[in-house]
Formats: C-alpha cells, structure tokens, sequence
C-alpha cells in the first residue's frame, strides 16, 4: 500500500496533508506514544514529534539528536522482548536494510510494525520518504567503534 508523502509542516497530516488535527491521549503502551496526533479529514493517526528534537530542523528527514522515548532500540522495548524476532531483524539489518523511526507516520495497528511507512509496488520502504531511526543509528555507530560489521 502506496501511503502519500509526508507533508512539511507541523499539525498537519501525515496522509492527506488536512491542517484539520487534533492531539489526544492515550494510556500507555510502551509501544505507541502517550500523545497522538489525529486527523479530522481522513482518522488518520501518527505519533507527534517537536521538530526542534531533530538534528538538523532545515531537513525534513533529518534523524533526532535522541531515540525516541519509544524506540525499538532501547532495552526491554517490546520489539526485543521477542528475541528470535529480534534477532531475525538483526540479521536483516545487516543485509543492509535501513530501520525507520515511526513518529509522524500514520498507525496502521493490522501491519506487521504497526505502523503505514510508505513503500513502493514491491514493498520496499521508500528511503528518500522516511527518516532513519536515531537509535538504530547509535547502534551502527557502536559497531563502527567496536569495529564490527553492521
């Protein structure tokens, strides 16, 4: 499934680009974030971020100066709680497949990573469309250090 690109510009939707949002609570999940975003136009949910959490704000793909408080890549997140899937992600990881950070991609609970990352006819994730995972980066950093392959 083709998911539109994300439009520039905070409090607006990632889908269709309605500036008709909303921002709502949720009870805590230690998957989702306690905040979402939601859209009016189109019930489309994502996770909100402050843009000045990211490296470089003039980029809009520009990865987050921290993981998220809900990053896959923290210890004991639910992704690693399942260590033969972990580590099956792993392994793809060092096929050379990048990893995305889900804040401002619309929530697809039904998708394998519960999220609707835009991908192309053959289901690969569309990298110029996305931004990569500050803790998944921290990690490639620490093997680059430690000399290991990623």
């Amino acid at each position: 499934m083709n998911v539109p690109e994300p439009i520039k510009g905070a409090g607006r939707c990632p889908s269709c680009g309605s500036r008709k949002v909303r921002r709502v609570p949720i009870p805590d999940t230690r998957f989702y974030a306690t905040e979402l975003e939601a859209c009016c136009n189109c019930d489309a949910a994502w996770e909100p971020f402050d843009p000045a959490k990211l490296l470089d704000a003039d980029i809009p793909r520009s990865s987050f100066v921290e993981p998220c408080n809900n990053c896959a890549f923290r210890p004991d997140s639910p992704e690693q709680r399942d260590t033969q899937k972990w580590r099956e992600l792993m392994e793809q990881l060092k096929q050379g497949d990048g990893f995305y950070c889900h804040k401002g991609v619309p929530i697809d609970p039904a998708s394998e990573n519960g999220f609707q990352y835009p991908v192309d006819r053959q289901g690969k994730p569309i990298a110029h469309k996305l931004r990569l995972c500050r803790g998944y980066l921290n990690m490639l950093s620490r093997q680059l250090e430690k000399g290991e392959q990623a």
